[in-house]
């Protein structure tokens, strides 16, 4: 329930009623799936948004919603309804999970580059956009998706034989949420008020911590390493070196050389989530999630960025910026080899 409140009558609260996604002209595809890819907290969590109107499926012409990815590495298959009691929402959800639960990071970047090509106009390479998926993950040993894929069910309501379904399935283990969005019209705008039904935040962060423990991830061999580390390990950065957040910026964000949300230091630690200290307030993050944040604060709409590979963002005093520090270093290992 909202109630709006005059600034000239502090007293006063008027409350406003709830629309509907039918009354208010609000379709699934043109509307509540880009509030999703633009905002994914809206669905009560950081998401990685790796593609919408997923197709790739073999033997089967369905198009999942939205496919995502969760700070612990889970594929995420978003399911949007405009109608809460669209019938078999569940059964068409599991579908889908069951489809995508083979996926791989190798598979999914075509789409990725594809997406991010189509929504924010960046064009990636296939390693960009591979570091930009491993360096969302917060787990430092993260190396492929899990095969237990999550499900989101998005929609105004829910009828009770899917509250009731999706409740019986999580009971054996299935991850399934459903998030709540009430449309409000209020003058010239319309809010939205997501709200999280299930789970509730308690139950959801335990389980977080038994698939964690219980669903290790398995080590797929030989793979690049984070660029932190090669630069460490190559003695090519050392702690106390600055870095700056200059390379590639959104055309909202100036770099100032002044100013310390754009500088940096190295710790010399390896960790995924203390690769630097940021001059801003002092605390350690990885060179992606800050960037991240960053990005995400001091966009004009808040919008969330999507991915971000940190390490090409994040230049060294010489302006070089560390991804590419890394990638030549390898290059000329590789060569010597």
């Amino acid at each position: 329930m909202i109630f709006t409140v005059p600034n000239k009558n502090l007293v006063t609260a008027q409350k406003v009623s709830p629309g509907t996604f039918l009354d208010l002209k609000i379709w699934e595809r043109q509307h509540i799936e880009q509030w999703v890819i633009n905002n994914p907290e809206i669905l009560g969590e950081e998401l990685l948004i790796l593609t919408a109107e997923f197709s790739g499926f073999e033997q089967s012409k369905d198009r999942l919603d939205v496919l995502a990815l969760d700070r612990q590495g889970n594929v995420v298959v978003i399911e949007l309804k405009r109608d809460g009691l669209a019938a078999y929402a569940d059964l068409q959800a599991l579908r889908y999970a069951a489809m995508v639960a083979s996926l791989t990071i190798e598979k999914v970047i075509p789409y990725y580059i594809k997406f991010r090509k189509r929504v924010a106009d960046e064009v990636l390479t296939e390693e960009q956009a591979k570091a930009e998926i491993q360096d969302f993950v917060i787990s430092d040993t993260f190396e492929e998706f899990s095969t237990k894929a999550r499900i989101i069910l998005c929609s105004e309501d829910f009828s009770k034989e899917i509250t009731s379904t999706v409740l019986w399935l999580r009971d054996f283990g299935v991850d399934l949420s459903c998030i709540k969005i009430t449309p409000y019209a209020m003058e010239d705008k319309v809010v939205i008020v997501p709200r999280v039904l299930i789970p509730l935040e308690e139950a959801k962060q335990y389980l977080i911590g038994i698939q964690a423990k219980e669903n290790p991830q398995p080590s797929k061999g030989a793979k690049r390493q984070r660029t932190v580390k090669i630069l460490l390990e190559n003695a090519l950065v050392k702690a106390g070196d600055k870095v700056f957040l200059k390379n590639g910026l959104p055309s909202f964000l100036q770099f100032k050389k002044d100013d310390p949300i754009f500088s940096a230091e190295i710790t010399g630690l390896k960790g995924q989530s203390d690769a630097i200290r940021w001059a801003n307030d002092g605390q350690c993050y990885s060179l992606s999630n800050l960037a991240w944040s960053i990005f995400k604060e001091h966009h004009p709409e808040g919008k969330d960025p999507g991915g971000v590979n940190g390490a090409w963002h994040w230049v060294n005093e010489q302006g070089v910026s560390l991804w590419d520090l890394a990638e030549k270093h390898l290059a000329a290992a590789s060569t010597k080899a």
